[in-house]
């Protein structure tokens, strides 16, 4: 059998979190050949050492590897910035779809997308380009996240919500169904979204609210 071959874009905890789905992917069957880890900070390398990985070098050596990649980085914006520059170089995206995590029925997932372990998505679900779902986070029927969207650990996310690009949606965070959060918004730790929010502020708060804005 032949191993999809994949670097992971992105040496900190996320990154190491990431090689944990992989892992854990291919205990149940063997997928993929993980070749190491891109970085132009150089990551932890005593922690990678411990995991038998090293740092192959900066993010640029993408454009010269023969794998796929994932980005293992938080932030929206260097995620959108790196996936452009490996499309740019003929590079495609693989996703890293935790085994203990539960998709539903009819759910879109997209290249590059990360769902770790306890996460929990229904039905009818669209994932865009490079979405992460992280630890024990839910989303609902028919929400639409779209590209490069973050959902944190214990989010939970209600149905029919769009999030619309680059948004993330922080820890603990709750959106009651039917909302529209706005292109590059971030919601706050532990805030209630119960109406639509516009596009690039932080909002905080139960209710949430944009910083700023009066009650």
């Amino acid at each position: 059998m032949t191993l999809g071959r994949v670097v992971i874009v992105g040496a900190g905890g996320l990154g190491r979190e990431v090689l944990d789905i992989l892992e854990a992917i291919n205990e149940r069957a063997p997928t993929y050949e993980v070749l190491g880890f891109l970085d132009d900070k150089g990551g932890d390398r005593e922690l990678l050492a411990r995991r038998g990985m090293t740092v192959l070098g900066r993010v640029d050596q993408l454009g010269l590897l023969d794998a796929e990649y994932i980005i293992a980085i938080g932030a929206a914006a260097p995620r959108r910035r790196i996936d452009a520059f490996a499309i740019e170089h003929g590079r495609h995206a693989a996703s890293a779809i935790h085994p203990a995590a539960t998709l539903g029925s009819h759910t879109v997932i997209g290249p590059g997308a990360i769902v770790a372990a306890g996460a929990r998505l229904t039905t009818n679900i669209k994932l865009g380009r490079h979405v992460q779902i992280h630890t024990n986070a839910t989303v609902g029927h028919d929400a639409n996240l779209q590209d490069y969207v973050t959902v944190l650990p214990g989010a939970n996310v209600g149905g029919s919500v769009t999030l619309e690009q680059d948004v993330t949606i922080g820890s603990g965070a709750v959106l009651i169904q039917g909302v529209t959060v706005g292109r590059l918004t971030t919601v706050g730790a532990g805030a209630v979204v119960v109406r639509d929010l516009p596009e690039g502020v932080t909002a905080v708060g139960v209710p949430a609210r944009a910083l700023g804005a009066q009650s």
